[in-house]
């Protein structure tokens, strides 16, 4: 009867902390030195259960009290706090820069690891073929315009993403205005998201300076400083900047940025970055232009033993009056597309994305990043009451139809490569 009772007593305890209330944790993640908000800083709980910082370092989640949430973020310190004594405000400490003495072989840089690293990696076919699952948000403020769209995508993600293709989406609008034309209609910056320190199969991007993309551009180009950071648990990474030298001019696009490099084995973890001199052409109101813009990516990858692979980024353009936003991040873990065949898209992403169709029921990982309150109030709603009950839906193909008869499609915002005029011949004036 003891044994009994003992075997009741556990389940009983079992059942207790299994009932555990759920609370609501959000907050913001900074920078603890300046206070700027760090997007993309990872909160891990368990497997199958954590969250990714948004654009405003903002995140929230469901948890017990007594769960630990563990926040990381390549080059600061790592933080563990119980969700019941989570801060509104969590501050993360950048590792420390180190004076350490920097070992190189042969005379090569450590750059020259690096990449001969990443080519070795992508040398391998099976590295090449292989291809993850993600979710991809892509917002846009123009004036007191708001456009959201939302998809699953599949992309084969060594080093950078290429070969993408749209397997479920939606998308929505917001204008104080009521009925107004969409600046959305049409645009191309999926390419976007396959830009990288390295490029490979991404033909958007032939026209540029990409640092690894040849030997030549990162030994003549750019100017490098490594430095090391140290963690207080012992661990430590390469720092390493990339900075275009002032000569020769370029007349082409051109990256340049940080990287972050296990010390070990020379292994890609961030890049954090540049790109200078695209344009995106804005067509609206009876008129066009060209807008020159700068490209800020923040690439994070997670490592496998064989392949460095692109676990989740942001991008983000904001010139004037327009700022878009783009986020992405793996959900392998989470969604699987078996027997569904995506879009492919070479130039207009909208229209891939309403052509891939909508299912409500793989939504439920988005939160994963929480929406940002410009995007939350796009979201899947049509704000003109043109059509009712558009809340929660995609905007369907009868209202797009009516929107390009109105306005006969004019409204886009194709990025281009280059504000100036350039030739193969001014990149090969520039290396020889």
């Amino acid at each position: 009867m003891k044994k009994y009772l003992t075997i009741i007593v556990a389940c009983l305890m079992a059942g207790t902390l299994y009932a555990q209330p759920q609370i609501r944790v959000a907050g913001k993640v900074v920078d603890d030195q300046s206070g700027e908000a760090l997007p993309s800083v990872s909160i891990y709980v368990r497997e199958n259960q954590g969250a990714i910082t948004n654009f405003d370092g903002d995140f929230s989640m469901q948890l017990s009290p007594d769960d630990v949430m563990r926040f990381t973020y390549v080059g600061y310190e790592k933080r563990e706090l119980r969700a019941g004594e989570c801060p509104e405000v969590v501050r993360l400490r950048p590792m420390t820069v180190t004076m350490g003495e920097l070992t190189v072989r042969s005379g090569r840089s450590i750059l020259d690891f690096v990449v001969a690293r990443l080519e070795k990696e992508w040398s391998r076919k099976r590295t090449q073929k292989k291809q993850g699952n993600y979710f991809y948000r892509l917002s846009s403020i123009y004036s007191k315009r708001l456009e959201l769209a939302e998809s699953f995508i599949k992309a084969r993600s060594a080093i950078n993403l290429r070969d993408i293709h749209f397997m479920r989406g939606l998308r929505g609008q917001f204008s104080d205005r009521g009925f107004d034309i969409s600046h959305m209609d049409s645009t191309n910056q999926h390419f976007l998201i396959e830009l990288a320190p390295m490029t490979h199969e991404s033909d958007f991007w032939n026209g540029t300076f990409i640092p690894f993309n040849d030997e030549r551009y990162y030994h003549k180009l750019y100017d490098s400083r490594v430095e090391t950071l140290a963690s207080e648990d012992g661990d430590s990474i390469y720092r390493i900047q990339l900075t275009k030298n002032s000569e020769p001019s370029l007349h082409l696009p051109y990256l340049e940025g940080t990287l972050y490099v296990t010390q070990k084995k020379w292994r890609l973890l961030r890049f954090e970055g540049d790109m200078h001199d695209l344009q995106m052409k804005v067509v609206g109101g009876g008129r066009s232009y060209m807008l020159p813009i700068d490209i800020h990516v923040n690439i994070v990858y997670k490592l496998k033993r064989r392949s460095t692979r692109v676990d989740h980024m942001t991008l983000q353009i904001k010139q004037d009056f327009i700022t878009t936003r783009s986020i992405l991040f793996n959900v392998d873990d989470d969604v699987k597309f078996r027997r569904l065949r995506g879009k492919s898209v070479e130039r207009n992403m909208l229209r891939s994305i309403d052509e891939a169709g909508y299912d409500s029921t793989l939504w439920a990982v988005s939160n994963i990043v929480l929406r940002t309150n410009e995007e939350e109030l796009a979201a899947f709603r049509d704000s003109t009451g043109f059509m009712p009950n558009l809340a929660d839906r995609r905007l369907d193909p009868v209202l797009l139809n009516v929107r390009r008869m109105l306005f006969d499609g004019e409204a886009v915002v194709p990025l281009r490569l280059t504000s100036k005029s350039a030739s193969k011949g001014d990149e090969e004036e520039l290396l020889h």
